[in-house]
C-alpha cells in the first residue's frame, strides 16, 4: 500500500488501521514492524492515543531504528491469537 493520507503526508497509525478496516474490514488489534510496536490495543488510552496519532515512521524513529522508504508490517487482527506463527501475509507499506 502507498502509506499516504489525504493531506499527502506520510500515514498515522490511525490512517493505517482505518485503511485496513475498510479495505479488507480488519479490527487490528497490535500493529509492529519488526519487535516495534505501533499499535497496541490493550495499552493504556494516553499510550494508544498517542500511538495512533504518530507517522508510522515517527514511531520507528522513537525506537531508534534508521528512517526507511519500504515498511514490512505485522498485525493481529481481533479474535486471533497474538502468538499464532504467520497468521496473516505482512503489510507492504511505501512510505512518501
Amino acid at each position: 500500500m502507498q502509506a499516504v493520507g489525504a493531506d499527502g503526508q506520510e500515514m498515522t497509525v490511525q490512517e493505517v488501521l482505518d485503511w485496513m478496516q475498510r479495505t479488507h474490514g480488519w479490527t487490528v488489534t497490535m500493529l509492529l514492524h519488526g519487535y516495534t510496536m505501533l499499535y497496541d490495543r490493550g495499552g493504556d488510552e494516553e499510550t494508544r492515543a498517542r500511538q495512533l496519532a504518530q507517522r508510522l515512521s515517527a514511531s520507528l524513529e522513537d525506537a531508534g531504528e534508521p528512517r526507511r522508504r519500504e515498511l514490512q508490517l505485522t498485525y493481529v487482527c481481533e479474535g486471533e491469537d497474538p502468538e499464532a506463527e504467520d497468521a496473516r501475509p505482512p503489510l507492504l507499506c511505501s512510505l512518501p
